[in-house]
């Protein structure tokens, strides 16, 4: 905003800045008190705890390239190879489930999206556009305010542990995430193209796909990588229910305190991370060129 509008600001605006910041400040202590937050809580109630605090943080400085039980084959391979493989899956269900969700977040952004709507409507029209609106808001808020986990333990109990019950069970809410994002995106930009392919007689998909789609696409390709970056991030937990990625590996180790290769699985899986964001970076700075 321009400095100088800034200070034309009406006072009252100052004053409802001021109780929104002390309000929420409020809400912080309230919570805090009912869920008796206390800062000892988070030091071990006992010296056995300290001592694996310790162990775990101090194996973060020495991962582990072999493995920490005694009785593993000879044959079996390192614990980097089997890290990698884990990255590998977790790779995959993530790639699966965007490949769904992103289609499906396209038809739910663009039915949930008003920018494209004809002017002027009929009454039927209106009526036919804001019942679709409501049906495809409605579902994206569905799938979207239910966590990936939870729906994973309901597909998982109607298709058993497998690579499908993993991948719907991340791309139902990532779909609707997408939606929501995706229309808010369409609606936020400029419809002057939009008005005037609807002056020479363009249909409303017609001007959507022409003149409004285009010039959203840089954004929506920015968002798809943030959301990839998340996908992996919960295919990896997916394994804590299950679900055969490096999470599970994490979490079999963890059971059995070998924090050295629990701290390799991380590595990796960070790695990978980074990897992501490095290449959505650079598809971003070639958008913006």
């Amino acid at each position: 905003m321009d400095p100088a509008a800034f200070q034309r600001l009406p006072r009252r605006h100052y004053g409802t800045r001021r109780w929104v910041i002390l309000g929420g400040i409020v809400a912080v202590f309230l919570c805090s008190w009912w869920l008796d937050l206390r800062p000892q809580g988070l030091l071990p109630p006992d010296a056995s705890r300290w001592d694996r605090a310790l162990r775990f943080f101090g194996a973060a400085f020495t991962p582990a390239f072999e493995y920490e039980d005694a009785l593993t084959p000879d044959d079996a391979p390192s614990v980097f190879s089997k890290a990698l493989g884990g990255a590998g899956l977790t790779l995959r269900y993530a790639v699966a489930a965007m490949s769904l969700a992103v289609p499906v977040g396209l038809l739910l952004g663009f039915l949930g999206a008003k920018s494209w709507w004809p002017q002027p409507r009929r009454a039927a029209s209106s009526i036919f556009l804001v019942a679709l609106y409501t049906a495809s808001r409605s579902l994206m808020t569905l799938t979207r305010s239910i966590h990936e986990l939870i729906w994973a333990l309901l597909f998982l109990s109607a298709f058993g542990v497998s690579p499908l019950a993993g991948m719907i069970a991340l791309a139902t809410p990532f779909s609707g995430t997408l939606g929501k994002v995706f229309s808010e995106l369409i609606d936020e930009e400029a419809l002057d193209s939009a008005r005037a392919l609807s002056a020479i007689g363009h249909r409303p998909v017609q001007i959507f796909f022409i003149g409004i789609l285009p010039r959203a696409l840089p954004n929506l390709i920015t968002y798809t990588f943030y959301r990839f970056e998340c996908a992996l991030r919960s295919s990896a937990v997916l394994g804590f229910v299950g679900i055969e990625t490096i999470g599970l590996y994490i979490e079999l180790s963890h059971e059995e305190f070998y924090y050295r290769e629990v701290w390799t699985y991380l590595y990796v899986l960070l790695a990978m991370i980074i990897l992501v964001d490095l290449w959505g970076a650079a598809i971003r700075r070639r958008l913006q060129s």
